[in-house]
């Protein structure tokens, strides 16, 4: 069986979240060929075909970027020429190149729409592209969602309940196992602090540093806490990281650290560290947030936001750690500072965030749902030759 993923961006260019789930799609099924079809990140960057982490990826030149959206024709090219002998076609929404690309019919193999968010950044041209998108509803024959939560929020998708399949995200073999680790030797850090000795309580934040993400809120949140032995570690980048530091600096913030980008070892070591983790976005743009998985991997706390999107079903509000009105200043600092003068509430927090994800959203448990939706749709196809899109014979050819 051959996978091609179509979306805008991909590793070792900032791909987010969503090239975290592309790149964990060939992970977990690596006995599948795959090919990934993005733009590049930059117009002044040439088209390029090289490997990722032993993945084919074709990073298409784009001729200039509308709404935060790379134009390129090449894409286009690229998608009819890499989907001739796809089996399955995954298209990460939104990206309306994606859905010109469907709409002309260019792709070949069974399509599988991976709704990861609305297209809230696209509200000016709604009008517009809704259409565009109802188009590609149709042609799918699965949409894949990381929550029931997105499903049912999202007005668009109730038409097509039948085709919606839910495929919760997971934390990586890695990530469990450290963060397994690291949650085991806790109890015997605690039992070796000195009775009565009071630290500085870690609060962390990892995302692209973009609007919907909350940012402002947090480090107002921060200045209004009443327990002030805290340090906030924001890691990450992105267009608002300047005027976060401007904001921070006019707060008087002092026990605040902007970590920039970091490595995947430097982010679990970042989670390691911290007490909690706070996840303070404002719009649904924010659909699931798998770095909450990673922080309850490490049995740490997570305090998020009640959006209408999947966030609040990966952490439950008085489970596993706080949720709070998305915007709220005044509730954000009164949930971080419940946690922070808190060990105990923050223990049993954590011990129940590691039990979840361990329960929940493994990489074994993501696997079987991905194969057990791909089959559904391509039965028995990696045992059968592809020609001009049916199947002949029993054996797999070109």
């Amino acid at each position: 069986m051959k996978i091609t993923q179509l979306f805008k961006i991909y590793w070792p260019d900032n791909g987010g979240g969503i090239a975290k789930v592309m790149e964990s799609i060939a992970d977990v099924l690596p006995e599948y060929e795959h090919e990934i079809v993005v733009c590049q990140d930059s117009r002044k960057k040439k088209g390029t075909d090289d490997r990722y982490h032993g993945v084919a990826v074709h990073r298409c030149r784009q001729l200039f970027s509308l709404a935060s959206t790379p134009v390129s024709l090449r894409f286009l090219e690229e998608v009819k020429k890499c989907t001739r002998d796809s089996d399955i076609v995954i298209y990460h929404f939104p990206y309306p190149m994606a859905d010109l690309a469907v709409l002309l019919g260019i792709y070949s193999g069974r399509l599988v729409v991976w709704w990861h968010c609305g297209f809230e950044k696209y509200r000016k041209l709604a009008f517009l592209y809704r259409p565009l998108v109802r188009h590609t509803l149709n042609k799918a024959d699965c949409i894949l969602v990381s929550s029931k939560g997105n499903l049912k929020n999202t007005a668009i998708l109730r038409g097509y309940r039948e085709k919606c399949r839910v495929i919760p995200f997971c934390v990586s073999e890695e990530c469990l196992r450290r963060g397994s680790a690291h949650a085991a030797g806790l109890d015997q850090q605690r039992v070796s602090r000195h009775a009565g000795q009071k630290r500085q309580v870690h609060i962390l934040f990892i995302g692209r540093l973009v609007w919907y993400k909350g940012c402002d809120i947090l480090l107002k949140a921060f200045a209004k806490m009443q327990y002030k032995n805290c340090r906030l570690v924001i890691v990450g980048s992105g267009p608002l990281e300047q005027k976060l530091k401007n904001l921070a600096a006019s707060l008087k913030l002092v026990d605040v650290e902007f970590a920039g980008m970091v490595s995947e070892h430097e982010k679990m070591r970042q989670i390691g560290q911290c007490d909690f983790l706070v996840l303070p976005s404002v719009s649904r743009a924010e659909a699931f947030a798998v770095v909450q998985l990673e922080a309850m991997a490490f049995g740490k706390p997570v305090v998020n936001t009640a959006l209408k999107s999947g966030v609040p079903y990966v952490s439950v509000d008085g489970v596993t750690g706080k949720t709070v009105r998305p915007g709220s200043i005044q509730e954000l600092s009164a949930a971080m500072d419940e946690l922070a003068e808190d060990e105990q509430l923050r223990r049993r927090y954590g011990a129940n965030a590691l039990q979840v994800v361990q329960m929940k959203y493994t990489q074994e448990q993501m696997t079987k749902r991905y194969r057990k939706v791909f089959q559904e749709l391509a039965p028995g196809m990696q045992d059968l030759p592809r020609q001009g899109g049916n199947y002949y014979g029993t054996d797999r050819r070109g």
